[in-house]
């Protein structure tokens, strides 16, 4: 029987056919706390449970801050105590698939995106990860440590991460919602640069870089399938003039010479002009909504 105060992890029948099967383990004199042997066989894929980690093998507070500021050696970060990445790792490997989406709502210096990285470059995974900072150091420390790490540290003592882990992210400032009645209606409009970076990341899945955008033209970003232009301006009266016409869709630059697309509120051209040109037209606001509510769906 168990002891006063605890109770059976399995029924009694099942723990009485475990000790006949001699799965149950009582330690070397017999008198231990019973155990449940497990084989290597029965162990699926990903690292079995322990119930000590030790700092030689997932680090510690301080190794920590050390991998930080060895990433970040310009910039200050006193005020962190950032978890090492090894200790991170570990826990993506026993809880995560190589295609799991991993969701950090306190990302602080981005030691989760550090340990994703590093362990899709180990093993060969393609996991993604969210993460979620309302601190004022989301750009300058969170952003700038996954924008190192994936790129390489020509100063780190490690070879790999000297080299970089490769990959790519976003990094978005978020503002408003965008409500699809209140563009409708002319309520709050986003800002190019706001819809520019939905848009372009919402078509391409790839990560946008604000600085590529071109106004006078356009041009929101090269993907690696297109040349992608947004035709919007944040003011309901003048949008309503808006549209895609023969004399703009031939005027749009070809920045890499790849197919365009085109978001715009509506557009004067028939579609075997668009293929002639190599122009995918997407309706703005519809579009938008059509693909927010298919992501809903799934």
């Amino acid at each position: 029987m168990p002891p006063k105060g605890t109770s059976w992890r399995f029924t009694k029948e099942k723990f009485v056919s475990l000790v006949r099967e001699g799965r149950i383990w009582f330690g070397e004199d017999g008198n231990n706390v019973p155990r449940l042997k497990r084989f290597l066989s029965e162990v699926s894929e990903g690292v079995p449970v322990k119930t000590l980690w030790m700092h030689a093998e997932v680090g510690s507070s301080d190794s920590g801050r050390k991998e930080l500021n060895a990433v970040l050696d310009d910039v200050e970060t006193s005020k962190f105590t950032p978890k090492p990445s090894p200790l991170v790792k570990l826990i993506l490997q026993i809880a995560t698939d190589k295609d799991s989406i991993i969701l950090d709502s306190f990302a602080g210096s981005g030691t989760t995106a550090h340990a994703v990285a590093a362990l899709n470059a180990e093993d060969g995974g393609s996991r993604r990860f969210v993460l979620v900072e309302c601190e004022d150091y989301a750009d300058s420390v969170t952003a700038e440590r996954v924008r190192r790490v994936m790129k390489g540290v020509p100063t780190a003592k490690d070879e790999k991460l000297k080299a970089g882990y490769g990959g790519s992210f976003s990094y978005f400032k978020l503002g408003d919602a965008l409500e699809k009645q209140a563009i409708l209606d002319g309520e709050h409009l986003p800002s190019f640069e706001s819809l520019a970076g939905y848009v372009y990341f919402t078509a391409t899945g790839e990560q946008f870089d604000a600085g590529q955008i071109d106004r006078k033209t356009g041009f929101i970003g090269e993907s690696r399938n297109f040349d992608v232009f947004l035709i919007y301006v944040d003011d309901l009266e003048a949008i309503k003039d808006l549209a895609l016409t023969r004399d703009l869709a031939t005027s749009l630059p070809g920045v890499s010479g790849k197919p365009k697309l085109v978001y715009a509120p509506t557009k004067y051209l028939d579609d075997d002009r668009l293929r002639e040109l190599r122009i995918e037209f997407q309706q703005l606001p519809f579009e938008i909504y059509k693909r927010m509510d298919g992501r809903k769906r799934r």
